[in-house]
């Protein structure tokens, strides 16, 4: 009887020892993942960056692969006067580097600097590998200065943002709300004014 009960629960045994495993080994990959992505990014003056962004001690499985570069749309915007661009290299193997600020500031992960062009320097730190990497940012001109001047940290210079100005038709817009309508864009019949009856393509009651 004892025979027979063992041979039952034999195929019980194994599956539950098969599943078990299973499960073990399905944890341990979770956790890695789980691990990895509960690290957050701290550089410069920036902490606590976490999802969607990747990166620096953060695997690429930890936000979408959309989020390495942002790119402007310029043919909807353009930048307004009174900005500069930064250009920011990160991880420089030299201090002495032509066109780059003496200065630097520490990012807390991995010990890795930051240093700063107003201007395209004469030779590229990147290209030259002098700095693994690089990244060019719109800032107001007198953050800029002031960060020159050390009256400012790299957080603060980014953290003022930039304009943009919208690249809009106006004279279009306003002969529109002058007949009565309102300026948009019907993606369906490409009409530009929105009127009571319908989308026009110039003004109200324009066929």
């Amino acid at each position: 009887m004892h025979t027979l009960l063992l041979q039952s629960l034999f195929p019980l045994l194994l599956i539950t020892s098969f599943l078990s495993i299973n499960v073990e080994l399905s944890l341990s990959q979770d956790n890695e993942q789980y691990t990895n992505c509960g690290e957050d990014i701290n550089c410069g003056g920036f902490r606590n960056i976490s999802y969607p962004f990747w990166g620096v001690n953060r695997a690429n499985y930890c936000g979408p692969k959309t989020y390495v570069t942002t790119n402007i749309n310029f043919s909807l915007f353009d930048y307004t006067s009174g900005l500069t661009n930064l250009t920011f290299y990160y991880a420089c193997n030299t201090s002495n580097i032509p066109g780059l600020n003496s200065s630097s500031q520490a990012c807390n992960t991995n010990n890795t600097t930051v240093r700063y062009a107003m201007r395209s320097p004469p030779v590229d730190p990147v290209a030259t590998r002098a700095c693994k990497t690089g990244v060019s940012v719109p800032v107001f001109t007198t953050a800029a200065l002031a960060l020159k001047a050390d009256r400012i940290t790299i957080k603060e210079v980014v953290g003022r943002g930039f304009e943009l100005g919208l690249q809009i038709d106006n004279v279009q817009c306003k002969s529109c709300v002058e007949s009565g309508g309102k300026c948009g864009l019907n993606t369906t019949s490409r009409g530009f004014c929105f009127c009571l009856d319908e989308p026009y393509a110039t003004t109200c009651n324009a066929k």
